[in-house]
């Protein structure tokens, strides 16, 4: 599904499955975003530049395709900041230092 998006950005935001319990599929969501890199580059975009998922708390933002996991429970909050770093470039591109 991630790779019918492109060439559109995606950013993927996770919580911690050490505080919401297993149910939270952060590597399957990370996996499935990588998978989706392929195609991304087919159209000439940037992947996330990785395989391995990060440490949590690493904010990946360099690609047409982001992820970030939190520490913390289900909520949008701690990534919001890295959410509007990354689309700023789509936005406002000439914001964007």
């Amino acid at each position: 599904l991630i790779a019918m998006c492109a060439p559109r950005p995606v950013f993927i935001s996770e919580g911690s499955p050490l505080v919401e319990g297993r149910w939270v599929d952060d590597r399957g969501q990370f996996i499935s975003e990588v998978s989706a890199g392929p195609v991304y580059r087919l159209l000439g975009k940037k992947d996330l530049g990785v395989t391995k998922m990060p440490p949590m708390g690493t904010p990946l933002l360099t690609g047409t395709l982001a992820f970030r996991q939190h520490h913390g429970p289900h909520t949008v909050v701690p990534n919001w900041p890295f959410f509007l770093e990354f689309a700023a470039k789509y936005f406002w591109p000439s914001a964007v230092k």
